[in-house]
């Protein structure tokens, strides 16, 4: 067990807090801990490079830690109704693909280090910055400013997220259709 593995695993462990707090509506703990989250996925792939400790667990553990901690976050949003749910749908259907995709290959024998393109990188950055930004404007003291500046976060998000959605199973394919070939 190193740094990086144990700042994912900090991720899954304060999810369910972060979940909790935003069913009880207590928003501004819960962007506190979001915050928390999200500097702990900047800090565990710095301190992987860094310190040279990156792990076959860390591979898998990160990207699992931002997905439980990015669609729970989505789907609890969504039921609080402060994130619509064509936006949650399409955030969890690119998971969903790309979980099944990985697992269909494994399968298949192929092994596969899940390596995020700068595509996917940005869309979890901006998946996370529209949690922040959610969570400023949900006790809707800022309604009218969120009313005309939400779209601009909802929409980029979704795009950005179909994005590489599309990337990922683009690539898998590729992967997939190559063991055929061999």
């Amino acid at each position: 067990m190193n740094l990086p593995n144990l700042l994912s695993f900090f991720r899954l462990f304060v999810t369910a807090f972060f979940i909790l707090l935003i069913a009880y509506e207590r928003f501004g703990l819960a962007l506190f801990l979001f915050v928390l989250q999200a500097l702990s996925d900047l800090l565990d792939g710095f301190f992987a490079r860094r310190m040279g400790a990156k792990t076959n667990l860390g591979a898998y553990l990160d990207p699992l830690a931002d997905k439980v901690m990015l669609s729970s976050s989505y789907i609890v949003l969504c039921f609080q109704r402060i994130v619509p749910i064509g936006l949650v749908s399409v955030v969890l259907i690119r998971d969903l693909v790309i979980s099944l995709g990985f697992f269909v290959l494994l399968k298949r024998g192929l092994t596969i280090s899940p390596v995020p393109s700068l595509i996917s990188k940005m869309t979890t950055v901006f998946q996370m910055l529209t949690v922040v930004y959610v969570l400023l404007f949900a006790d809707r003291a800022f309604e009218p400013f969120f009313v005309y500046t939400k779209s601009f976060f909802f929409y980029t998000t979704a795009l950005l997220t179909a994005v590489s959605g599309f990337q990922y199973v683009f690539a898998g394919w590729t992967v997939f259709f190559r063991k055929e070939i061999v």
